[in-house]
């Protein structure tokens, strides 16, 4: 998916806009388990993924990384609160593959809000987008077995299950991996 119909999906917008918003985000390449934003760091970035996997992911109490969420093809990928608070993150973002996306940085962003106020709408949504799939992920793992968890995954996102280690998988599951091959086996 090209980022001009990911932000006609949103809200239709006038030619001269969405030629903005095309030419302030940037081609950019990541190879295979990058870094994009390390935890700690103000976010100064968002993309959008053309091709490739990547994920938010964090360390636990025990060093131990867990998988918070997995973004690939037609996705916009950023760690909201600190991408739009200008805060320092909590969660690192890594590619998985390699990839192609395209990115925007914060001035430009807020340039581009500014000089094309129905943007803001636009942005509205996305956030709207992100705290949806915060909500989900939290009700998902307190509401929903492992197994109930992984047919969810097959169902919203089966090219990750393809795509992605099974550490990753298990992680972002809240399982262990031998808890994953349980589950896969009676598939």
């Amino acid at each position: 998916m090209q980022l001009s119909s990911y932000i006609n999906q949103i809200l239709p917008l006038a030619d001269i806009t969405n030629r903005a918003i095309e030419s302030a985000f940037v081609p950019v390449k990541f190879s295979k388990t990058q870094i994009l934003i390390p935890e700690g760091k103000i976010s100064k970035e968002m993309f959008f993924i053309e091709k490739g996997l990547a994920r938010i992911y964090y360390y636990n109490e025990s060093g131990k990384d867990i998988t918070y969420s997995f973004f690939t093809e037609g996705m916009m990928l950023t760690v909201a609160e600190s991408f739009f608070g200008q805060l320092p993150s909590r969660y690192n973002i890594e590619s998985l593959e390699d990839c192609e996306m395209r990115k925007i940085t914060y001035t430009d962003f807020e340039m581009l809000l500014k000089t094309y106020p129905e943007t803001e709408k636009v942005k509205s949504q996305g956030l709207l987008e992100f705290l949806l799939k915060a909500t989900d992920r939290i009700v998902t793992l307190q509401f929903l077995s492992a197994q109930e968890r992984y047919d969810l995954l097959m169902k919203n996102y089966p090219s990750i299950i393809l795509r992605a280690s099974l550490g990753h998988i298990a992680s972002y599951l809240g399982i262990t991996q031998e808890t994953l091959s349980r589950i896969r086996a009676k598939k």
